[in-house]
């Protein structure tokens, strides 16, 4: 007696070698699959979702803003040792954008310097930034200006102007938390 025939394809398994290309799943790829057979489709993974900003408390938030200020205070010590020879003007708020996402950040202008005063200026944040726990880098343009980073998200620049120099410094996004009533 012979034994009844066997399916090619269990049921399990799909009968079309085809169905398990991800370009077939696709309508645009599918119709370029079955009109160009010669031309290879890639079908690349999708790029992970940008990260969820974490919410904060408005205590949490004012903290992050406090320490920030902290931080370019230590920068301002270590880089203006005589505040009435360079003057100082400061500037801190925070920002939002379309999608509910804030920072916070703070900027001081140091300036008027004397001729030649600004790059010496510049030269010595780069240093104090490394010093204070920074990662601090010149960044190639037609203005000398450097870019700083710092664990936690903290981001920095230094930019030079004609007469003084621009510091900033901005903490990472993150998102208010929502008060329920």
């Amino acid at each position: 007696m012979t034994p009844p025939p066997t399916d090619a394809f269990p049921p399990d398994r799909p009968t079309d070698p085809a169905s398990s290309d991800p370009a077939m799943a696709d309508p645009m790829l599918r119709v370029l699959r079955e009109r160009h057979p010669e031309v290879d489709v890639v079908v690349l993974p999708q790029q992970a979702p940008a990260p969820v900003a974490p919410e904060l408390t408005a205590a949490e938030r004012d903290g992050l803003a406090a320490a920030l200020d902290r931080s370019l205070d230590d920068l301002l010590a270590r880089v203006v040792p005589d505040p009435e020879a360079a003057p100082v003007v400061r500037e801190a708020r925070w920002h939002t954008d379309e999608w509910g996402q804030s920072w916070y950040s703070c900027t001081a202008v140091v300036g008027p310097l004397a001729t030649g005063g600004n790059i010496a200026l510049l030269r010595a944040t780069g240093h104090a930034l490394v010093g204070l726990g920074w990662q601090a880098r010149p960044v190639p343009g037609d203005r000398p200006r450097l870019v700083a980073r710092r664990r936690g998200g903290l981001e920095g620049a230094a930019t030079v102007r004609p007469d003084s120099v621009v510091l900033d410094l901005r903490t990472a996004k993150v998102r208010a938390v929502q008060e329920v009533a």
